[in-house]
Order: structure tokens, then C-alpha cells, then sequence
């Protein structure tokens, strides 16, 4: 009885059933004790009879709820809220078998009570329309559906702007009527905007992104305040019951652009949405590092570490409280630990503080509002945002005079097609199958085309709408949610391609965006105005001195990097499965298996980079582990902190390869026996835990740059976002393996150039060496011409332009 019960209730939100247990539904309004006990022994004879039906009898089921309401109808009334409940747990028996108009005609009925008793504005209402306009959806009755929703949504006045409507519409932080507001709001614009209807859609779907910022404004940051921030994302049936907040967002700038694209306040409501769309973990990670980094300047970086330090206490505190008895003598125990812990930081945030005033902005930073926007960005930057949705791409450029804001025809499907085209190209790591395989290796003219038509193609929708904002700007940030983030820009193709694709002599003639502005990528635009927040001008430049990792130790037949003519050989060498990659250790710690990692590929060709950075470094100011010293023991044992450059060069296990289980990492040589300190793999949350003061880490591995591609997803990798919390200025990251005949050459000839000229900006030396990388004829004949943008465009920078 208990079990079926507890099985309602976790359905509850998703189908939009408050559940109320027995001992609530009792009703104040009792008079007669006589009466109260004969309406208990019913309800009892009920439960018990409900837990003898079969779960395959279902007409067994609905007659017991059937009487179950009419009891309860009886005793507390026709029009009262345990009614309503009753009648919503009946309509659920109707749902389950997908039997629409029956299960909508309870659920009507159940709205009316609620509104008449509890009010549009209460959460329960909230819910309960969402659950019936769902039904009367799959009834094919859309029009109802969506008249239904928008009679209870008048109760809430959105505002002219989403600023408005975050402020003065929605309930602050984690009310039940902020989720049950956002949802049913969410469902009344799609409603609208299939129906072809984008302007009625227009004021839900802007109330809907509101509850998404409101969601986030409301938490404080505390350990529990992030958990439950981070919670949302990694699983949005926890909050929203199907979706996460992100698609509010995704949906309202959909309609902006359908309904009011040449509105008033629509560039600035984009701008404010699609950044909401990009706060993620990644500019999380930078507002941690930028925290800290200024807790440093101010001599307060002990008071931050021992912040860390009680914040994880205190996180492991409540990670052991989900599985203890409520009650319990271990329990209370518990409960006092954490208000011992949770003392004991207020404490520390108090002293931090004081001793670093604006710490808590920087860790918990504000979305800019177009003014803020134009004010962060030079007279010569631009940044560039790229968010696909189902029904469409946007592009929106903020430049120092104003907003460019477009959206593409092009849907997140068919740009993810068009990116995977592009990636097998150039030999990053993606799965296709054998038939795109075969169909794309037999297209285009020459020994080594790349598919340039793609790649304008791509320009033209996205890019080209919004380049005028571009004249004259030397540098470019970008940010972008999606396939779209696992591909460099720089490769794409300003215009209609003319010649042979696989001609090295029309590679080099190609105009590529690369060649028309600096490129950096961020993760969001907030992460810049971090960055810039706690930058040190004038701190005396350190010279360059550099740890590096490479070569690791181990078994599997040695590989040479990257892409030669049409063969597109398996990267990673004979690299284990995923499933064969993870193994849990006696406690629960998860480790990775040290044999299976021995069988990846050796990597000779990344001593060689290595020793080529040590050449011009100067091997006085240059520590290599290498071969059996390059171990994870050995790293964390480094001094990091005080390295100006981390230079790490092997394989990377990124998400997509390691499957749900596990993280993504860097592959060193794998020991004996796998511990804890020590199995062979550097995932990104023993990365986070390090301290590294680099100017420059270089991940010289594959895919370490990307995100992994999914709506929404963020917009760099784990292991980019790692490097970031664990306080590095900017990254050199690679989206596919860098070819070892130019690995070498590149990394050396960026630092060359900058040495050279420090008047150049990171950018601007990446941009320059990626150009002779490209104009390099050497291996044209070889069917390896460096002509291709697999040799010259491997690398991303990540952070500021570093000028």
C-alpha cells in the first residue's frame, strides 16, 4: 500500500498531480467525530483493497479511485481541494492508458475547483492546467488547450521586458510557483508558436525565461545553493519535470524573433535570454577562478582556500544526508555536523568579505544588459553568441556601438549535420557510420579536398547576416551552445568556394575567417567581464618557464596524430571501450582500469613537441615528464602554481567516449595498481582540484576543446572548464588531434611570434601562425598538404585576448 502510494507521488509532478497523503486530506470542517471515524474505516477498506489489485487489472483500479472520489467528495465536498486531488488521481489511471478525453474531462473538473477555491496565482492551479492542456493536446483539441492556459496565465502581468517579468512577475528563487508558472507558460508559447500564433505566444514564452532567471537570481552561494543550481541542469525532471531552463530560453528567443524582432527592447531581451541559455557550469568555473584570483590580490587567498575547503566538508555533509533515516539518532548527529559546518563558513564568508569586497559578485555574477555589454567591449571587439534551437539558429554580435541579432533558417538538426561533415573532414573524433563513411571519403576532387561548400555554407547562414558589425574589429570572442561549439570558426569559408577542394594552391587562396579577424573562444560573455575583473595589467611579466606531460607509458602500437589525404584511420589507437575504460574500487570511488588504458596508442610524436617547446624555452627553465615519469603522481606533485606554461600533450578521453559513467580526462602513464591519487586518468574533477597559476595551459589532445554537442550543452568541455576553476588565465585547446608532422611547429612558432612582437595579442600570434602553417608547402606532394585546416586550425584560444 505504501509502495503504490509512494509511486503516485513521484509521478506527481510530472503529470501534474499534487499528491496529498491521507493524513492531509483530513478537513478541518469535521464536526462529527462519528462521521470522521466512519469516512477513515472507508478510506482504510479502500487502501487495503487497492493494494490487492493486480497492477495488470486496471478497471479494478479505476473503480476504487472512482469510489475513492466520491467518498471524499462526500465528506469534504464536491468544491473542495481533496476533491480535486481525488479526481486528478483518478484522471492518472486514464493518462497511463493514453485515454485523452476521459482523462482531460476529470482533469477539467479539477481545474475548476482549484481556481474557484485556490486562485490562478496558486501553484497547484499552475499545475493542474499544464497536466489538462496536455491532455486536451493528445485529444487533438490544441485550440482548448491553449484557450485554457491563457485564461489562467492573465493572472500574471508579465512585463514589457524580460528584465520586467523577471522582476516583478515571478516568484523569487526555488518557489513551487516559479516551476509550476515557468511550465505552464512554457507549454501555452509552444502551443501558440506550432499554431502558427508566435504573437499570442510571446508574453508566456517571455514569462517562462523570466522563471528560468528568477530560478537562478534566487540562490544564494552556499554549498547546498550550488548543488541544487548544478542538481537543475544535470537533471531538469528534478525542477521542471521534463526540461531544463535552458529551453524556456531557447524558446522565448524563438519567439522574439517570430513575434517582435523589430521591437523596442527585443536586442536587449535577446542579448539578456541567450546569455541565461549559456550560464552554465563553464562560467561558474571562471567566476570561481576569477573569486579566487581576487581573494589572492587582496592577500586574502587563505581565507578562499579554507572557504573551499569547509564548502566541500560541508557538501560531503549533505551528500551523506540523502541516504540516512529521517529521525534517526545518526541523523541528528549529522544535522548538527552540518549547522556546526555551516557555521563555521558563514563565518569565513563574513571575514572574506571583508578582506575581498565584491568576492560573492564574482563568484555569483550578473547577466550584462546591453549597456554593460557595449561598455566591457573595445572600440576593436566584438563577441559573438550562436544558439541553435528546433527551430532555427541565432547569431547575435554586440559590438561597442550596438547589437547585430539574426536568426537562421538552419535547425539545430540540420546544423549538427552539417558539423559532423565538417569534423569528419578535418579528423576530430566523432562516430559516423560506414555508409557516411564511404559517401564522404568519394567526395570532392583532389587527394585531400575538404568540403569548403559546407563550410560557406554554414558562413552564410550564420555569420554573414550579422558581419557588418565586424568592420574594422580586430578581435572576436565567441561563445555558442550545441554541435556548433565543437567547431572551430576560423575553418569556415567568407565566400562561394571556386576550384578544386582538394588543390593546396586553392586551399591557401580560399578566404577563411580565420584570416578576417582574431578568434577566441569563451564559454559565455559574463566569463570576459570575469576575466577582466581581476586582470593584472601591471604585474611584472614572469617570463616563461614550463612543466610538461607527454608520452605516456604504454602499449598499444605507436600512432602517428591526425588526418593524411582521404584516410580517416580510428583515432586514439586501439583504444578500449568505454565500458572497459571504468571499474569501481572496494569503496565508491570510481577509478579507471590501468590495463585498459596501457592498450591506447603510444604517442611518440608528443616528445617531440614537447622537446621542441623545451628548445626554445631553454631546458634551464623547462621540467618534461616524459615516458614512465609523465604519471598523474608526478603532476600533482609539480609545482603548477608558479609555471608559466602547462603544457600537457597525450590522450584525451572526452565525454562522448567514456560513455554516462565516468568523466572525461587525460590519459598518463597508467601505474600498477590504481589508487585513488594515482589510476592512469586526470578526469576533470581532479583537474578542478589542482592550483595552477599558468598564463598558458596548451592541451595538446584531442577534442579537449568542444563541448559535447548536445542542445544546450555548455559550451566547452569538462576538462576546459576544469583547467578554468582550477585557475588558469587561458588555454590553448584542441578540438581534433594535431597532426604530429605540424604539432611540433605550431605550438614552438605561436610563442616565436609573440616573443617577437608583444605588441600581438594571443589571439592575433594564433591567427598569424595558423596563416604559415597554412602557407607551408613542404608536404604537398605527400598527400599531407598543411593547406588543410586539419593541420593549421586544430587550436582554440580560451580566456582574453592576452594582449
Amino acid at each position: 500500500m505504501r509502495g503504490f502510494f509512494g509511486q503516485l507521488a513521484a509521478l506527481a509532478c510530472v503529470i501534474g498531480l499534487p499528491y496529498v497523503s491521507p493524513a492531509q486530506a483530513q478537513s478541518p470542517q469535521v464536526q462529527d467525530e462519528a462521521r470522521k471515524a466512519d469516512f477513515d474505516t472507508r478510506m482504510a477498506d479502500i487502501r487495503r483493497r487497492q493494494s490487492a489489485v493486480p497492477y495488470s487489472d486496471q478497471a479494478a483500479r479505476i473503480a476504487l479511485l472512482t469510489e475513492r472520489a466520491k467518498l471524499i467528495a462526500g465528506y469534504h465536498g464536491e468544491a473542495s481541494v481533496a476533491h480535486a486531488d481525488a479526481l486528478q488521481l483518478l484522471a492518472f489511471e486514464y493518462y497511463s492508458e493514453k485515454r485523452w478525453a476521459e482523462d482531460a474531462a476529470l482533469r477539467a473538473r479539477a481545474l475548476e475547483i482549484r481556481r474557484k477555491v485556490e486562485g490562478d496565482r496558486s501553484s497547484d492551479t499552475l499545475y493542474a492546467v499544464r497536466a489538462l492542456a496536455h491532455s486536451l493536446a493528445e485529444d487533438h483539441r490544441r485550440a482548448e488547450a491553449t484557450k485554457i492556459l491563457a485564461d489562467v496565465l492573465q493572472a500574471w502581468q508579465g512585463g514589457a521586458t524580460l528584465s520586467d517579468a523577471a522582476e516583478r512577475t515571478v516568484p523569487r528563487g526555488r518557489t513551487v510557483e516559479g516551476k509550476a508558472l515557468g511550465m505552464a507558460a512554457a507549454t501555452h508559447a509552444k502551443l501558440a508558436l506550432d499554431n502558427g500564433d508566435a504573437a499570442s505566444a510571446l508574453a508566456s514564452s517571455r514569462i517562462a525565461a523570466a522563471s528560468s532567471l528568477a530560478y537562478r537570481r534566487g540562490f544564494g552561494v552556499g554549498v547546498l545553493d550550488e548543488q541544487m543550481v548544478e542538481l537543475a541542469e544535470r537533471d531538469p525532471s528534478t525542477h521542471t519535470g521534463e526540461e531544463t531552463f535552458a529551453e524556456w530560453s531557447r524558446l522565448y528567443a524563438d519567439v522574439l524573433w517570430e513575434a517582435d524582432q523589430a521591437g523596442p527592447s527585443a536586442k536587449g531581451d535577446a542579448l539578456l535570454v541567450l546569455q541565461d541559455i549559456m550560464a552554465g557550469r563553464t562560467s561558474r568555473a571562471l567566476a570561481r577562478s576569477a573569486a579566487t584570483r581576487a581573494a589572492a590580490a587582496s592577500g586574502a587567498a587563505g581565507l578562499a582556500a579554507d572557504r573551499d575547503a569547509k564548502a566541500a566538508e560541508l557538501g560531503a555533509l549533505f551528500a551523506r544526508s540523502e541516504g540516512m533515516k529521517t529521525g534517526s539518532e545518526a541523523d541528528r548527529a549529522l544535522w548538527q555536523d552540518i549547522g556546526t559546518a555551516n557555521t563555521a563558513l558563514e563565518a569565513i564568508d563574513a571575514r572574506l568579505t571583508a578582506a575581498t569586497p565584491g568576492y560573492f559578485e564574482l563568484i555569483k555574477p550578473a547577466m550584462l544588459n546591453e549597456a554593460s555589454a557595449k561598455a566591457l567591449l573595445g572600440a576593436d571587439e566584438a563577441f559573438l553568441m550562436i544558439v541553435p534551437t528546433p527551430r532555427g539558429t541565432h547569431s547575435l554580435i554586440v559590438t561597442h556601438e550596438g547589437i547585430d541579432w539574426h536568426r537562421s533558417a538552419m535547425t539545430e538538426a540540420e546544423l549538427a549535420g552539417h558539423v559532423r561533415r565538417l569534423l569528419w573532414d578535418v579528423g576530430a573524433d566523432i562516430d559516423v557510420t560506414p555508409e557516411e563513411d564511404e559517401r564522404w571519403s568519394a567526395e570532392g576532387e583532389g587527394d585531400f579536398p575538404f568540403d569548403r561548400g559546407t563550410a560557406f555554407h554554414l558562413y552564410e547562414e550564420l555569420i554573414a547576416p550579422v558581419s557588418k558589425a565586424l568592420a574594422g574589429k580586430r578581435h572576436l570572442f565567441t561563445s555558442a551552445t550545441g554541435s556548433i561549439s565543437s567547431l572551430p570558426l576560423g575553418i569556415l569559408v567568407t565566400e562561394k568556394p571556386e576550384g578544386v577542394d582538394g588543390d593546396p594552391a586553392t586551399l591557401r587562396a580560399t578566404p577563411w575567417f580565420a584570416d578576417k579577424v582574431a578568434i577566441v573562444q569563451l564559454p559565455s560573455l559574463q566569463s570576459l567581464q570575469l576575466l577582466r575583473a581581476v586582470a593584472d595589467r601591471d604585474a611584472p611579466d614572469r617570463g616563461n618557464n614550463m612543466i610538461g606531460f607527454g608520452d605516456p607509458l604504454l602499449e598499444g602500437n605507436a600512432a602517428t596524430r591526425g588526418v593524411e589525404g582521404r584516410t580517416r584511420m580510428a583515432r586514439g589507437g586501439n583504444a578500449p571501450l568505454a565500458s572497459n575504460i571504468w571499474r569501481t574500487s572496494s569503496g565508491e570511488t570510481q577509478l579507471a582500469d590501468p590495463a585498459a588504458l596501457r592498450r591506447l596508442a603510444r604517442l611518440p610524436g608528443t616528445a617531440k613537441e614537447l622537446k621542441a617547446m623545451e628548445t626554445l624555452v631553454g631546458s634551464e627553465k623547462t621540467k618534461l615528464f616524459l615516458a614512465g615519469e609523465a604519471t598523474e603522481t608526478k603532476l600533482k606533485g609539480a609545482d603548477l602554481a608558479s609555471a608559466s606554461v602547462l603544457f600537457l600533450a597525450t590522450h584525451g578521453l572526452v565525454a562522448g567516449e567514456v560513455g554516462d559513467i565516468g568523466e572525461p580526462g587525460l590519459v598518463f602513464t597508467p601505474p600498477v595498481v590504481a589508487s585513488p591519487a594515482d589510476d592512469g586518468l586526470l578526469t576533470a574533477s581532479e583537474v578542478a582540484s589542482l592550483r595552477i597559476g599558468a598564463e598558458w595551459v596548451i592541451l595538446s589532445a584531442c577534442n579537449t576543446a568542444a563541448g559535447d554537442g548536445r542542445a544546450g550543452a555548455p559550451s566547452l568541455s569538462g576538462l576546459a572548464r576544469a583547467f578554468f576553476f582550477a585557475g588558469s588565465e587561458s588555454l590553448l585547446a584542441s578540438h581534433w588531434p594535431v597532426r604530429d608532422d605540424v604539432a611540433a611547429i605550431l605550438t614552438v612558432r605561436l610563442f616565436e611570434i609573440l616573443q617577437g612582437d608583444p605588441g600581438l595579442s594571443r589571439a592575433e600570434a594564433l591567427q598569424q601562425v595558423e596563416r604559415e602553417i597554412r602557407d607551408d608547402t613542404r608536404d604537398d606532394p605527400y598527400l599531407k598538404s598543411w593547406s588543410h585546416p586539419s593541420a593549421w586550425a586544430p587550436f582554440s584560444l580560451i580566456g582574453d585576448v592576452g594582449r
